[in-house]
């Protein structure tokens, strides 16, 4: 009584030459990704655009300080407008009281 059973191994041939194939590919795939640039080309793309994110944030801290400069003389200005027309109205009605 003591059969021996017998190993049945369906397939065996044809998933390791799948195995094989799909080993290979993923090489090729590796060296393809490696000779387009792989991350490197990203890495310098990330530099590059973090150079013109500093770049555009410095000028546009120095259009928001030339605004400020303008902004401060124009309410100089005004002020001293007012006041030049505060003054002439003064003036005027005191010239109309005599």
């Amino acid at each position: 009584m003591a059969e021996r059973a017998q190993k049945i191994v369906k397939g065996g041939f044809r998933a390791t030459m799948a195995l094989i194939i799909a080993i290979i590919a993923l090489i090729f795939s590796v060296i393809s990704y490696q000779r387009t640039g792989g991350m490197i080309g990203v890495e310098d793309e990330i530099k590059a655009l973090q150079n013109k994110t500093e770049t555009l944030k410095n000028e546009t801290i120095q259009q928001v300080e030339k605004l400020e400069e303008k902004t401060k003389k124009l309410k100089q200005e005004t002020g001293e407008a007012l006041e030049k027309l505060g003054k002439t109205l003064k003036l005027e009605e005191v010239r109309k009281k005599r």
